[in-house]
């Protein structure tokens, strides 16, 4: 019995972790960049709610005419966000006197 129990539980285990795996969202790092671009030109005006202004963003530079259209992912943008409100001080102090460096200093942060 406990044999059987053993064959019956890891498979389940194996496909359970599997399932958790595909669930998760994966991200290219050319899709991490566009969004820390945008949060990056979004944050220079810093006026209003960076999600909402990111998806105004992302979603209005479709055309209608396009073929592949680039559609806003709210949980890429929430982690961009909150990779940003991760930085030092020091790291925004120098971002803000540098505005150039921020997507580049941002999108090496969502490596980590």
């Amino acid at each position: 019995m406990k044999l059987l129990s053993l064959r019956v539980l890891i498979p389940l285990v194996a496909v359970a972790l599997l399932l958790v795996w595909w669930l998760r969202p994966h991200y290219s790092d050319e899709e991490k960049a566009y969004y820390a671009a945008v949060f990056c030109s979004v944050n220079k005006a810093g006026t209003g709610a960076p999600l909402s202004q990111m998806e105004q963003v992302i979603e209005g530079g479709n055309t209608d005419y396009a073929l592949q259209k680039t559609h806003f992912s709210p949980s890429l943008a929430k982690a961009v966000i909150h990779r940003w409100a991760q930085l030092s001080e020091e790291e925004k102090q120098r971002v803000r006197q540098n505005p150039a460096a921020c997507a580049p200093l941002l999108t090496a942060a969502m490596q980590r």
